[in-house]
């Protein structure tokens, strides 16, 4: 019994060591995470049931007017994706937070929209509820013409 004692690690093991992480938690989407296509276009349809989910490979959001792009993208952000081997651009509806930030809505799954080069939807419908402040924004008025619900 007393040399089982003496396997286990102190708190102060621990500290010295730093076995654990002390990043504070992303609020935002970053490369290799995996999403849910939400509209009803035959790519988003047959994608979400291949053998691997949609991962975002790219994101093109910029970093405060610089020239490189952040690691990460947030709600209404245009990322590159990768869906049954294809390289198609979406832009994120929705985040899994894990702590709670104000004025943004929570959502229990990551949530993509495929678009075009253009970006017009590649869908007719969009089949999960949108934020509401994609109402006002110019540059996603042609999702919010064609959402069904929004929160």
């Amino acid at each position: 019994m007393n040399n089982f004692v003496r396997l286990l690690p102190t708190t102060i093991d621990f500290i010295v060591h730093r076995s654990f992480s002390t990043s504070i938690p992303l609020y935002e989407l970053q490369k290799v995470s995996r999403v849910h296509v939400v509209d009803n276009s035959k790519l988003a349809l047959d994608g979400n049931v291949y053998k691997r989910m949609p991962r975002i490979i790219h994101c093109y959001k910029k970093n405060n007017n610089l020239t490189r792009t952040r690691l990460t993208a947030g709600l209404g952000d245009k990322v590159l994706l990768a869906i049954k081997g294809q390289m198609k651009k979406a832009i994120i509806v929705g985040c899994k937070q894990r702590i709670r930030q104000p004025n943004v809505p929570q959502f229990d799954s990551n949530n993509v929209v495929l678009i075009d080069d253009d970006g017009n939807p590649v869908g007719t419908r969009i089949l999960a509820p949108l934020p509401a402040f994609f109402r006002t924004r110019g540059d996603l008025a042609k999702l919010a013409a064609i959402a069904t619900t929004f929160v």
